[in-house]
């Protein structure tokens, strides 16, 4: 067995796993002010690496790459580390222990699977990302229901456990450990692929994320939008950039999203949906498959972390301060949250108007469309963008903050919300006005302009008659009624333990009342045999040897019967 050193003796992504379980021990005074020292670390420490791999063991014939960095891994692994600053700022204003350690080790895990060079290496930080995410769904309180973190956990270890059965089939089909393009041509990369199907939030395996976001406290569902969901991004542009299967899929995620996210009253649900709509914008942009798609899909992957991470961070400020983010219960946010506002605002603009980071990205995607020559993919991809701006951005500005002003009396967000918004929304602008600076990052070299006139008077006109439209919309009350449960696969998800436990009750049930019968005819039938007695008995007087024989068996049966039953 041989092995290679890494720079400083340390994988990426460890400083923040390290510096988790350091300050859970820490006082909540001193955790707040060095919460974000390891996400600054882990910064520090990806400057430190070269692009190569580093630590590679051989053993047993097949090589494992601890860490890697390429030109797919190093814009994602900097994203992440950048999100965990920006999360960890955010969580200063209540450092819970449990979400503190958590959130960390979560962030870390998904930087060192970014740069897993292999595929066992890739499932061990799966798992990581799966069980530190799962805490931060643990509610608190003295009654807490475990419900949702016990079925989010469930999900992701489906995940993981498709993942593993993928890579034995990969290797017993003469494959190799090394996480390269995989193709569909064998039965493990297709469980490969369904793994990460799962965390892409695929259409029908997408119910853990609408019911477990929304679920999470304000931290935690801005620590839950930023990962789990784009390291499958990342995964699938490492494995299966290309697969046409990708394009339909990404579809259909654009489109049921959008329906969905209008009816909902809860604003972090609808949010959610609109998370699963621009994942939509990635698969497709993968499926595709050319180098210029490939990249764009990784823009959109860094621009929509910090958009949507904005809009979840004002929501969340919005539920610390209001007990609420349901449209229903909100309205007239806007003048006793101005700070909240405005990066809602920000947010709601960083998805496509010029000089924000979306634009910048979903540009990208459009040209990439066009350039494959799939005019009906440039059509659809401009209808999820007007759709998202409406559905997510217009409606979550308009309800919470626009809307006619409820009762209540509420402050602004705390100071350590207001700084993390206040760093995203930079990012947003810097990427968005210098969009250079993001094309450089990508995967594949990408020559675009992005800021021409006609491109820019385009995008602005259609976003102001998409604002149009929902003025109208809002004016002639065309806007769909909005209900508290949206039905979506998370019900079916939240049902099926339900109706086993039902299904238990009752073979419990009816055993207890076969058993009971059993007993009663057994009752039954020694008081019969012991009417009479001695040489007078029923049974000695009218039944021979045989028939006494009998009656043992009968017997012996009927006890195995009532204690196997």
């Amino acid at each position: 067995m041989s092995f290679e050193t890494l720079p400083w003796h340390l994988p990426p992504g460890w400083p923040l796993i390290l510096g988790g379980l350091a300050l859970a021990l820490f006082p909540v005074r001193w955790r707040a002010w060095l919460l974000p020292l390891p996400a600054l670390l882990a910064l520090i420490h990806l400057e430190r690496f070269d692009t190569g791999a580093f630590g590679v063991i051989t053993m047993l014939g097949q090589k494992l790459v601890l860490a890697r960095l390429d030109a797919l891994a190093w814009p994602f692994a900097w994203l992440f580390a950048f999100a965990a600053l920006v999360n960890s700022m955010y969580l200063r204003s209540r450092p819970h222990r449990r979400e503190v350690a958590a959130g960390l080790i979560y962030a870390g895990a998904a930087i060192g699977a970014v740069c897993a060079g292999d595929l066992l290496s890739l499932f061990l930080y799966w798992e990581l990302t799966a069980l530190a995410s799962t805490l931060l769904l643990i509610p608190y309180g003295a009654r807490p229901d475990y419900g949702v973190a016990l079925r989010y956990l469930v999900v992701q270890v489906l995940s993981g456990v498709l993942l593993l059965g993928g890579v034995i089939l990969h290797l017993q089909g003469g494959g190799t450990l090394s996480f390269d393009a995989l193709s569909l041509g064998n039965a493990g990369n297709t469980w490969i692929l369904a793994a990460f199907a799962i965390k892409a939030a695929f259409p029908l395996l997408h119910g853990w994320v609408v019911e477990a976001y929304p679920a999470a406290s304000p931290a935690g569902t801005v620590f839950l939008s930023a990962f789990t969901t784009k390291l499958a991004i990342y995964a699938l542009a490492r494995g299966f950039t290309g697969t046409a299967l990708l394009i339909p899929v990404g579809a259909v995620m654009i489109l049921f999203t959008l329906v969905l996210g209008l009816r909902e009253d809860d604003l972090r649900r609808t949010l959610v949906y609109g998370l699963i709509n621009q994942l939509g914008f990635m698969v497709m942009a993968l499926g595709i498959g050319t180098p210029l798609a490939q990249s764009a899909a990784v823009a959109h992957a860094i621009s929509h972390v910090l958009y949507s991470g904005l809009m979840f961070m004002g929501l969340g400020a919005v539920l610390l301060r209001t007990g609420t983010t349901h449209a229903s219960r909100l309205g007239g946010l806007g003048r006793q949250m101005p700070w909240t506002f405005a990066f809602c605002l920000l947010g709601t603009l960083g998805m496509a108007t010029p000089l924000f980071a979306g634009f910048a990205s979903k540009s990208l995607i459009l040209a990439a469309a066009d350039e494959a020559h799939r005019a009906d993919l440039w059509w659809l991809l401009m209808l999820g963008s007007i759709g998202i701006f409406f559905m997510a951005g217009l409606k979550v500005i308009y309800f919470a903050f626009l809307g006619p002003a409820s009762n209540r009396q509420v402050a602004d967000a705390p100071r350590g919300m207001r700084q993390a918004m206040f760093l995203t929304t930079l990012g947003l602008l810097v990427l968005g006005c210098r969009p250079q600076l993001l094309y450089h990052a990508l995967p594949n070299a990408v020559e675009y302009t992005l800021y021409t006139p006609a491109h820019v008077v385009e995008q602005l006109l259609v976003l102001s008659f998409t604002a149009i439209a929902f003025a109208l919309a809002l004016r002639w009350r065309l806007l769909p009624r909005m209900v508290v449960n949206v039905w979506d696969v998370d019900h079916l998800q939240r049902a099926v333990p339900g109706l086993w436990f039902r299904l238990q009750q009752r073979l419990a049930e009816r055993r207890k009342r076969a058993q009971a019968s059993l007993w009663r005819l057994t009752q039954t039938m020694t008081d019969r045999l012991a009417r009479d007695e001695g040489e007078e008995s029923v049974l000695v007087r009218h039944w021979q040897t045989g028939s006494m024989a009998l009656w043992v068996a009968i017997s012996l049966a009927g006890y195995l019967l009532l204690y196997f039953v």
